[in-house]
Parts: structure tokens; sequence; C-alpha cells
């Protein structure tokens, strides 16, 4: 006798090791299953967070550990809509959590599954994400805790990714309401006269076929309003108000922050060959990789272009503005190189 296994979203029984396609009524109660569970996990977590301000103890650490699992479960879902129903939740908690006091002298130390970067001079911290779709692409969300003046607290914005929206990216400025989205790794302040700009180092996942680098530029007006995008890059290749380096999907494209090493032009030539006369630069710079086709005939498409790691271009701090630098010779003095070790040669010598 065959042995009927209980379905558990229609009533009645269906064969063991009969496939069925899963009926309107079925994905109905998988959506309100899916719903219920949402629910009660926010509202357990929700509920402990007010349990825990009522009590005016707030264990910041226990509540790392609830964002990093709840967004496991994020990138861990089987489904768009689920993951960005988890995502929302995510959102929920990490806002709550925020907007408690003493939040931004947490250190966030455990924290691998999304980002968070402070500024060197502790007026803001940026918590940056990206939910996975279906189609291969990659959204971003964020949201920036930062200290307001005025009213003598932080406050916090947050940031939807609106790449989609913004039809000039390499020149648009606005504030966090235009937001082209990025995970930050690092930042970079800039001097300028009576202003501050933060320079952000960004990973975006894009799309099927390319990935992206950005040099994001972040400021803030006089309300402390945050905006994105600046026009501080000199003599680049076009004016723009942040760089965005796209490249094909499977490489890696290198963009740091460091002490390197560029070529000067003196503005003297050598009396001989009449040619210019440079001289070595030491300086901190921001470095990164030359990109180049795989193949003759296909520059400018990004999905073919690919990072050339003996070559190396940078920006380098001129006067409350980055100066483009085409060559730099891409070795950091600070990180100490292997010792050449000089072996005496061998030579083969016929058996006696």
């Amino acid at each position: 006798m065959r042995v009927q296994k209980y379905d558990n979203f229609r009533f009645g029984f269906r064969p063991e090791n009969v496939k069925v396609r899963p009926s309107l009524y079925e994905k109905y109660y998988l959506c309100i299953l899916i719903k219920m569970k949402r629910i009660i996990l926010v509202s357990v977590l929700l509920f402990s967070l007010s349990g825990a301000i009522a009590q005016r103890s707030f264990d910041f650490r226990f509540w790392e550990d609830s964002l990093i699992h709840l967004r496991n479960s994020v990138v861990s879902a089987s489904s768009e809509i689920e993951r960005y129903q988890l995502n929302e939740d995510f959102m929920n908690l990490l806002e709550s959590i925020l907007w408690e006091p003493n939040s931004f002298k947490f250190g966030w130390d455990s924290v691998k599954n999304f980002s968070v970067v402070t500024s060197p001079d502790k007026l803001f911290k940026i918590f940056t994400w990206f939910v996975p779709k279906d189609d291969f692409t990659y959204e971003n969300f964020g949201f920036l805790q930062v200290y307001n003046d005025r009213r003598k607290k932080y406050v916090i914005y947050p940031l939807y990714d609106k790449r989609g929206t913004i039809d000039y990216p390499n020149t648009q400025i606005g504030d966090q309401n235009h937001w082209y989205g990025a995970i930050y790794y690092k930042v970079v302040p800039l001097e300028a006269k009576n202003k501050t700009y933060y320079t952000l180092f960004g990973w975006n996942g894009n799309n099927l076929f390319t990935n992206q680098k950005i040099i994001e530029v972040l400021h803030f007006k006089a309300d402390q309003t945050p905006m994105f995008g600046a026009m501080i890059f000199k003599k680049y290749s076009s004016k723009v108000s942040r760089v965005i380096l796209e490249y094909a999907k499977n490489s890696v494209l290198s963009l740091k922050y460091e002490r390197q090493a560029y070529e000067l032009n003196t503005g003297k030539k050598d009396p001989k060959t009449r040619k210019p006369i440079y001289e070595t630069v030491w300086d901190n710079l921001i470095i990164f990789d030359v990109l180049a086709p795989l193949e003759d005939g296909l520059d400018g498409i990004p999905a073919y272009l690919v990072p050339e790691s003996s070559l190396n271009q940078g920006f380098v701090a001129d006067n409350g503005k980055w100066l483009y630098l085409p060559k730099v010779k891409g070795y950091n003095p600070d990180v100490k190189r292997p010792e050449h070790e000089i072996k005496q040669r061998e030579f083969y010598k016929p058996p006696q």
C-alpha cells in the first residue's frame, strides 16, 4: 500500500515523490506563511528592543549580532520578494538602534556583511549594504548618521539607490534623495577653504556584466544637509562630480589611498635633449589601475575593460581639490619589500 504524505498547503493528500506544480492557492498560503514568519521575528526583536530601552540599559553587542543574523537572512533568501521584505526589517531595526543615545560610540567591530565607515573627525558614520536581485543587478541601501551642531545631536538620513533615475551620474550633484548608491569602504577628508570634502571609496555590483569602483564626494551645507558630488577633480579626462570606474565582471580593480610616487615636471629642460626634466615626488595619493580593453577595437565597452595592474593613475591633494596624475609608479615606500637574496649559480657537473 502506497504511503500518503500530508500536504501542508492543501486540505488533502498527495502521493510521495510525485511532483505537482504549485497551485495559486499554494502560492497564496506560502506568501502568508513568509509574512507571518517576518512579523513574528520583527515583533520579537522590537519587543526586546523596547524592553532594553525601558530598563535604561542597551546592549549594542546583542543588537549587532541580531543585525548580522538578519542580514544573512536577506542574502540567503531564495526569492527576491523575500529578500526585499527581510531588508525592510533590517532597515527598521538598524534605524531604531541608530536613534539610541551613544549609538555613535559603538564600534561595530564584528560586522562583515554590511559596511560601516566612520569619518576621521567623528562627524559621521555611513552604513551601506546591497540587495541582490533576480536579474543579477544590485540595489544599494544605507544610513548616514551625522552630528548636527544646531540640534546638538546625531541625525539619521536614510539612503536609497537612485542610480536608475540619474541621467548624468558623472556630473550630478544632489542631496541624500539623489544618492548614487555604492558600498563604501574608506573615507578620506580633503580640506578646502572653510569646507571639508569627504572622499568616499565605494564598490557597486552593478549588473551581470560589470562592476564599478566609485570615488564619491560627500560634503555638508550650512544647515548640515548632506550633499553627494562636487566639482573638485582637476585635469581629469572630463569635468566630473564623482569618478565612476566600470570594468569587466570577473576582474578586480584596485582603488586605494596610500603613499606613492609620481613624476612632477620641474619646468626645466635637459640642455642636450631639450626634453622636460621630471623629479620623483612621494605623497599620499588616491591610486587606481588603468583600464584597458581585452582586444583592440573594444575601447569604451565596460564589459571588456580590465585593470592593467602594471599601469597606475591617481589623484593628489592640491589646494582643496584632487589633481589628476596620469602616471603613478605604484610603489608604497611604507611597505617593506622582501630582501633580495643573491645565490651562487650552480653549473651542471657531469658524473665522474
